[in-house]
């Protein structure tokens, strides 16, 4: 064993001669034509083809090792320099760094290793954000990040979203989310896909949904392979969920929602917008109630673009009692009916924002009766109210024949008693919006 080891060390002393004579040869003034010319006298002097081919194999080897050892050692002595020169203590790097976005964050641990290092922290990874603005973000990445942070996971928003500034709760479903795919500074094989499947949330399942037990806040826009089963048991595991937002994923809102009042009891934030190649279905009264039931402590809900008739709109305002924001925009069922003596009760008067836009069957009636209930009290917490609508409102004695200029819709009334709410009047003959 002792006769080894001095063999080694005898070995490591010859490579650091060799390797220090050889880096001395720098100093030569015509150093690329001497080894050119150095390296011709060994292949004249070789003893058949074959040996100065593998003269030439050696040479090359030898040089791109050389080359790739000189990298990590500047990479080492970088990051030494880095350690020593960076001006924050460990505490606030570690705040700068969890601040940081997720996209950011990936890109400063690949410019050294202290940033690397500093990146690795499972805190920096709590609230996950990958939204992008086309597809370029794979189950492999989501899966890495959603492990690198561990238990300290509370957010994960996944997706593509046109507008890198959407504001959550305003991003549009795509009609078509099957674009060019776009590198992420390395090169790709035909395996490696830059999109989002069915099964990009199943880290979220793994041993028993531990990661999923910790998930505060899930949002999931333009995924075109999601499907409901799949979403379904990653909400399964989700117990401590408080807000999640749905926008363009062809999946069942029914069955979305069934799911949430059984699993998701402490939710305060619901958003759905619906496909536009999606289902056209209807909720059924079943699923509102046990919704109402399973989710008393909802504070905003907004259903974009689906079918529902007043009656059930009128249940879930009427049965959570905590409601400040309602946004049933684009609805194909909704009439306005279910406003009616909604302002002086529980439901009605602690809404804070209301929105009706382009409601396709909202009634001009039925409008004028919210706006009549407002001036004379009621939904005393009410400071945003849109009922635009690009369609105009729908008559009350014809279906088929919309106002676009109500004379019995007091807008300006509702105005002057409330000064300070955001009401949208925005209808095909009137593109400007009456705001205070």
């Amino acid at each position: 064993m002792d006769s080894r080891l001095h063999n080694n060390d005898n070995d490591d002393n010859h490579v650091d001669h060799v390797l220090h004579d050889f880096l001395a040869l720098s100093d030569l003034p015509s150093l690329s034509l001497s080894l050119s010319l150095s390296l011709d006298r060994l292949l004249q002097s070789s003893a058949s083809l074959s040996d100065g081919d593998h003269l030439v194999d050696r040479a090359f080897t030898m040089g791109s090792i050389l080359l790739e050892v000189a990298k990590h050692s500047y990479r080492n002595r970088a990051s030494v320099h880095n350690s020593l020169t960076w001006p924050l203590p460990p505490d606030l790097t570690m705040k700068v760094f969890s601040l940081v976005d997720t996209s950011s964050l990936c890109h400063a641990a690949a410019t050294c290793k202290l940033f690397r290092n500093w990146a690795k922290d499972p805190f920096c990874y709590s609230h996950i954000d990958l939204r992008t603005p086309v597809p370029k973000v794979n189950d492999a990445l989501v899966a890495t990040i959603i492990h690198r942070a561990g238990k300290a996971l509370r957010s994960l928003m996944l997706g593509v979203v046109p507008d890198a500034t959407t504001s959550s709760g305003s991003c549009q479903p795509l009609s078509d989310t099957r674009r060019k795919c776009y590198s992420c500074g390395h090169k790709r094989s035909q395996k490696d896909s830059c999109h989002l499947t069915r099964c990009c949330l199943n880290p979220l399942n793994a041993d028993g949904g531990a990661l999923g037990a910790l998930l505060r806040k899930l949002h999931l826009y333009n995924i075109g392979p999601m499907d409901s089963p799949s979403l379904v048991e990653t909400l399964s595991v989700c117990p401590s969920l408080l807000d999640l937002e749905i926008v363009g994923l062809d999946v069942e809102l029914g069955c979305i929602l069934s799911s949430v009042s059984a699993n998701c009891h402490l939710i305060e934030r619901f958003a759905f917008a619906a496909s536009t190649t999606g289902r056209n279905e209807i909720l059924n009264i079943q699923t509102c109630s046990h919704l109402v039931a399973g989710c008393p402590h909802l504070t905003s809900l907004s259903l974009r673009g689906i079918r529902i008739h007043d009656y059930k709109v009128r249940i879930l305002v009427k049965g959570f009692q905590k409601l400040k924001y309602l946004d049933f925009s684009r609805s194909v069922s909704i009439t306005g009916s279910f406003l009616r003596n909604l302002g002086n009760s529980n439901g009605g008067n602690f809404l804070e924002f209301l929105n009706l836009r382009d409601c396709m069957h909202l009634k001009e009636m039925e409008v004028a009766r919210l706006l009549t209930a407002i001036i004379a009290g009621n939904f005393k917490s009410l400071v945003h109210l849109d009922i635009s609508n690009r369609e105009g409102l729908g008559l009350r004695t014809d279906r088929q024949h919309t106002c676009y200029s109500s004379s019995i819709m007091p807008v300006k009334e509702v105005l002057d008693t409330r000064p300070w709410m955001r009401l949208m009047v925005d209808y095909p003959s009137d593109r400007s919006n009456r705001d205070p």
